[in-house]
């Protein structure tokens, strides 16, 4: 396994953990965070450690259980695709979801430099410049 994908699989396991004290060892200062939800993915997603704390502060609200599970790496070299799903239950109601998920995760030196959520693995290869051989259901 390469070390980008081993990388991209520690910060999925510390997001899981609710582990905040482990993301900005994993994440670059001026990381860009763009998650499928939240209440800045309109203006432009979230940027540094400080985005990330406040995305995962919104979604600790929301949820008790979020945990992205790759089942599929891709290292590209300064990205890596990631096809898989993210689990979720609410915090208030209980119910559950298990969507099919992609990430495109850039990184450079051993850090995360971006971390993009999306909703299929199409729309996540495309964006890091890689045609999709073929439908994904995650």
């Amino acid at each position: 396994m390469s070390e980008n994908v081993e990388l991209v699989k520690r910060s999925f396991q510390a997001i899981s953990a609710w582990d905040l004290d482990a993301l900005p060892g994993l994440y670059d200062p001026d990381v860009e965070f763009l998650p499928l939800t939240g209440t800045r993915v309109e203006t432009g997603g979230y940027w540094g450690h400080d985005g990330v704390r406040a995305y995962l502060a919104e979604a600790r609200d929301l949820w008790d259980v979020l945990e992205p599970e790759g089942h599929e790496y891709v290292d590209l070299g300064d990205r890596v695709l990631v096809g898989g799903r993210c689990r979720v239950r609410g915090r208030s109601s209980g119910a559950e979801s298990n969507p099919v998920c992609a990430w495109v995760i850039g990184v450079r030196d051993g850090r995360i430099v971006s971390h993009r959520a999306c909703a299929s693995w199409e729309e996540a290869a495309r964006l890091a410049g890689v045609e999709p051989a073929e439908e994904r259901t995650g």
